[in-house]
């Protein structure tokens, strides 16, 4: 995805999130769309905080979360191409 130059060639965060979100989705089904989000945006916001360069906050908050949902015992479901 493209940006206009006026961005700075950044992706809008909101966009990236909401990507976050679709790919945390994949790979924990069993968890609530609502409760990804809120974790996503809580997450951003926390590292958002205390970051002073903010280029991989998105990754370091898809990070976070996922490590957050496997402690809380969440299995990650992860796509294979093997045919079985």
């Amino acid at each position: 995805m493209t940006e206009p130059a006026a961005s700075g060639g950044l992706v809008d965060p909101e966009i990236a999130l909401q990507r976050q979100i679709e790919t945390l989705g994949q790979r924990f089904p069993d968890v609530d769309h609502a409760e990804l989000s809120t974790r996503v945006h809580e997450a951003y916001e926390r590292l958002k905080a205390e970051a002073t360069v903010d280029a991989h906050l998105v990754a370091m908050t898809e990070k976070q979360v996922t490590e957050d949902l496997r402690s809380d015992g969440e299995t990650v479901h992860v796509r294979s191409d093997d045919a079985v």
